[in-house]
């Protein structure tokens, strides 16, 4: 009678099936359900042998203790994964979120989606000294973002803090801009000149949230910022990120 194949064995029929075999997706319970139904149908005449039924109750043994080890190496490496991002709540970090979109903002709270914990963001537009080189002049900067809606009413947001530049080696890096359904326009002011906003780049994807200006005042468009836009209450936006995600962490301060 045909015994259940040693699942520790190698063969050169293993390797034709390579991993199409579905026999190395057998689980626990697979395994019970061969040996029940061999048992029950097994020639009356010519029964299992004692060794060889022991043999396989052996080798559903090992398939057990190989998922129950399974398990708890699983459920070890969550708790340790979920320790990691909780620790991270208040943390400001810099990161790639689950939507490929660089982001830097604080970590507002932790949730689990298919067993793995995810870092959520609620930031809004900001503007910083970037360290990477640039030619923008020394002074000190605002950056207004506007986009057109299908009607093509402007609408747009002012970055809260201004940025001041002490001399002509450096770039601002804005980050965390909204979501829109059309391109968005950069434009920046110089104090002094608060009047006149200059055209520093379109971002043709708008799901684009962040940009690294490093244009000198003489390297701008002429095109200025002519219409007043309508000013969105809330920019905040939304990411999600993994913890294998995150660059830097800068912790709270106490």
């Amino acid at each position: 009678m045909a015994q259940l194949p040693n699942i520790n064995a190698s063969s050169a029929s293993d390797q034709a099936f390579g991993n199409a075999n579905t026999l190395n997706d057998l689980d626990l319970d697979d395994f019970l359900n061969l040996m029940l139904a061999e048992l029950q149908n097994q020639d009356p005449l010519n029964p299992l042998d004692n060794a060889d039924l022991i043999a396989q109750i052996s080798q559903i043994r090992e398939v057990g203790a190989t998922e129950q080890l399974t398990e708890t190496l699983g459920a070890v490496l969550l708790g340790q994964n979920i320790s990691s991002a909780t620790s991270l709540i208040g943390a400001e970090i810099d990161a790639i979120s689950d939507d490929n979109q660089r982001v830097r903002g604080t970590v507002d709270r932790v949730e689990i989606a298919d067993g793995t914990p995810k870092l959520l963001l609620d930031v809004n537009p900001g503007v910083e000294i970037s360290d990477r080189p640039g030619n923008i002049d020394e002074g000190t900067y605002r950056y207004r973002i506007v986009w057109e809606d299908a009607n093509g009413e402007l609408f747009g947001i002012e970055t809260s803090d201004a940025v001041e530049l002490e001399d002509g080696n450096q770039s601002v890096q804005i980050n965390n801009l909204p979501v829109t359904d059309t391109p968005k326009q950069i434009y920046r002011t110089k104090a002094g000149n608060e009047d006149r906003y200059h055209l520093v780049a379109v971002l043709p994807d708008g799901e684009t949230s962040s940009y690294h200006d490093t244009s000198s005042d003489e390297g701008l468009s002429a095109s200025i910022l002519s219409r007043t836009p309508q000013f969105i209450s809330d920019p905040s936006r939304n990411f999600t990120v993994s913890l294998n995600n995150v660059g830097e962490i800068r912790p709270p301060s106490n």
